[in-house]
């Protein structure tokens, strides 16, 4: 018996494998290399209280979505995850390095509550977030400089979506022009190459829901007294655009998911498991000092996938 659906959620493990598909390269390798990780990540969870009772709150100010990580697991992950952002901080500090974590995916995919999740016991003084409103027209006319002059550097700087907007968001309701698409996919590659000259670290982090589930959020959002202000009139044409956004966001994988700075799909229909392979993610890929390689082992690799060539 090597797991049940106390630790293993097999709908997930599926759009895991789907996933590793939209890689170029070896197919068969690729794979092989995912339920190879699937199987090591099995044996460090069935060693953790997966299979406690789920926990529950005298009180919520808002409505929980099901995971398969227990509270008591999840905190202590999360609790291990935050004390190496401080070393990393510290290291970029000392280095007078730069990080640039790019949020990126659809509306309700858990980008906001993840960076929340990065920064919650971070020194304010070594990041950034980044959430940049409608451009002006001087903006849409230097697109790159828009966003390069927010970088700060020798800090971890998180874009609450980023650039990619004139290669996504813009096209797909018809806020740019074929040109400024065109001139995007064709100098995105340059760019992001141009922002780590210095030895510095660029992720592209990309969250992946389904239509079902992003239906969903959209209700607990528009009925949350807290979170209501997230629901706009495009959100429910995000939903009438679905196809339209797949189609834009399959040509942007191809295009820019490059060898150096390849897209990070994160499986978000759990956040719990998505925030964690975050962090996780960040940590494992950055050469700070006096890491908790323990701690950056354990992961969840059925739900995330490095859109990157096997050779």
């Amino acid at each position: 018996k090597i797991a049940d659906e106390r630790i293993i959620d097999f709908d997930l493990l599926d759009r895991g494998l789907k996933k590793v598909l939209l890689k170029k390269g070896n197919k068969k390798k690729s794979v092989e290399n995912y339920f190879d990780k699937v199987l090591k990540s099995l044996k460090s969870r069935e060693a953790d209280d997966y299979s406690a009772e789920p926990e529950s709150d005298d009180y919520s100010f808002e409505p929980q979505e099901p995971s398969i990580v227990p509270k008591k697991v999840y905190r202590k992950e999360l609790f291990g995850l935050q004390v190496e952002l401080l070393k990393l901080q510290e290291w970029l500090n000392k280095n007078n390095k730069t990080v640039i974590i790019v949020f990126e995916g659809r509306d309700s995919a858990g980008k906001g509550s993840t960076i929340k999740k990065f920064i919650e016991n971070m020194n304010p003084r070594g990041y950034k977030v980044i959430a940049m409103g409608v451009p002006t027209p001087e903006e849409r006319k230097n697109w790159w400089q828009r966003y390069e002059s927010q970088i700060e550097k020798g800090k971890i700087n998180l874009f609450d979506r980023s650039w990619y907007n004139r290669g996504l968001v813009e096209p797909v309701m018809g806020y740019g022009s074929d040109q400024e698409y065109q001139e995007f996919m064709d100098g995105v590659e340059d760019f992001e190459n141009s922002l780590v000259k210095d030895g510095d670290f660029l992720f592209k982090l990309w969250f992946s829901i389904d239509k079902e589930t992003q239906a969903k959020r959209f209700d607990m959002r528009q009925k949350s007294l807290l979170k209501y202000w997230k629901y706009s009139p495009n959100d429910s044409r995000m939903q009438d655009l679905w196809d339209r956004f797949t189609e834009f966001k399959e040509k942007l994988f191809d295009k820019t998911s490059t060898v150096n700075h390849p897209w990070i799909i994160l499986d978000a229909m759990d956040k719990k498991i998505s925030g964690l392979n975050a962090i996780r993610y960040i940590l494992q890929n950055i050469p700070y000092e006096g890491k908790n390689e323990n701690l950056l082992n354990k992961e969840y690799p059925e739900a995330l996938t490095v859109l990157k060539p096997e050779n």
